[in-house]
């Protein structure tokens, strides 16, 4: 649980830091001008992903209840964080990292997507089921007190 925790709330932080690490692994690693250029353009594209998938994944109402992720979240995000970092290495292996943190983006909004869709979907059927049960099974309701009302009938000609 104190993991889950803590992702719920480094994801909004991580959309702030990763992109900042991409621009500072290219300062210390990073050796070609064309590669900064791709850095320059890779870092919003980080950014907005991240932030993205942080609004997917805590727009759910359990998630901000509890204030925790759900493992496959937490999975999901880990594995995309994982491959930003590996990429502001620049190393060999920077292609490989990358290509991880794609997939795992576009697992992240297609988990995310379907999370979101099958808690919305409960919801929905739990507020028709509350109103589709016949009046005798509400609860009672107490009657309004809207105090005088003044009734003028209209002037007949």
């Amino acid at each position: 649980m104190a993991l889950r925790r803590v992702f719920f709330a480094w994801q909004f932080a991580a959309a702030a830091v990763l992109p900042l690490w991409l621009l500072l692994g290219y300062a210390v690693f990073g050796s070609s001008v064309s590669g900064f250029l791709s850095v320059v353009l890779l870092a919003p594209v980080v950014l907005v992903v991240e932030l993205a998938l942080a609004v997917l994944f805590s727009a759910r109402a359990r998630i901000r209840r509890d204030r925790a992720l759900d493992l496959p979240a937490v999975a999901v995000l880990a594995a995309f964080q994982v491959g930003v970092i590996g990429v502001g290495f620049f190393g060999a292996a920077s292609s490989w990292f990358g290509l991880l943190a794609a997939v795992a983006a576009i697992g992240g909004f297609w988990l995310g997507g379907t999370l979101l869709m099958r808690d919305v979907r409960a919801r929905v059927q739990e507020t028709m089921t509350a109103f589709g049960r016949p009046p005798q099974q509400r609860a009672p309701r107490a009657p309004i007190d809207a105090g005088e009302y003044v009734v003028i009938k209209p002037a007949q000609r």
